[in-house]
């Protein structure tokens, strides 16, 4: 500290006894090299990058938006798995009026579906009988759809709830019972398809 307030005494000393000098004469082109030089050696140099780190962490906004799209990625993964586990998007009126059993009811909605493309692969060859076993599933949904309706107003929501629960398992056994006649019906077919592949050409 003694140090710079000398070099500050020298320099105002110096400026004051040479002023006239100032005022008469131009300065030498090398005067400011010189005076860079002295600089430098007093004053350390900060590199670019390290200016740059300052300044951003410096900017509050820099991270309020970390925070905010480390939270919107959270909230979309929660939402993602509620709606996984309880159907949100398929059913949104019983997942929301009936939380309780929402998770029952996407996982039957789940099977379903799993299973109607499974027949749906499995009948391309027999577009007839996807239609009969289609009727057969279309009434079990219109039943249930007329429960689902009415759950909002239902005198007694619990059995309400437990008939739509009853009808879900009843929709699953007749597709598993429907998967295995195409099971069945296919197996034949592939049977008797090998057995005329095998035979001798005659």
């Amino acid at each position: 500290m003694k140090n710079s307030s000398d070099k500050k005494d020298r320099l105002e000393r110096f400026v004051r006894d040479n002023r006239d000098g100032f005022d008469t004469f131009l300065p030498q082109d090398s005067l400011w090299s010189q005076i860079e030089s002295q600089l430098h050696n007093e004053i350390p140099i900060v590199p670019e990058k390290s200016k740059k780190k300052i300044r951003r962490l410096s900017n509050p906004y820099f991270d309020w938006r970390i925070a905010a799209g480390v939270f919107l990625a959270l909230g979309i993964g929660f939402l993602a798995y509620l709606n996984n586990k309880y159907g949100i998007t398929r059913d949104p009126n019983v997942a929301l009026k009936v939380p309780a059993y929402a998770r029952e009811f996407n996982q039957y909605n789940v099977a379903i579906d799993q299973k109607r493309e499974e027949i749906i692969k499995l009948a391309r060859n027999n577009p007839e009988l996807y239609k009969d076993f289609s009727a057969d599933l279309e009434s079990l949904e219109s039943s249930y759809k007329n429960l689902r309706s009415n759950l909002s107003n239902a005198p007694n929501q619990e059995a309400l709830l437990e008939a739509m629960v009853q009808n879900l398992q009843l929709q699953v056994d007749l597709l598993n019972q429907q998967l295995e006649i195409l099971q069945r019906i296919n197996k034949v077919k592939n049977d008797n398809d090998k057995e005329n592949s095998d035979a001798p050409v005659i």
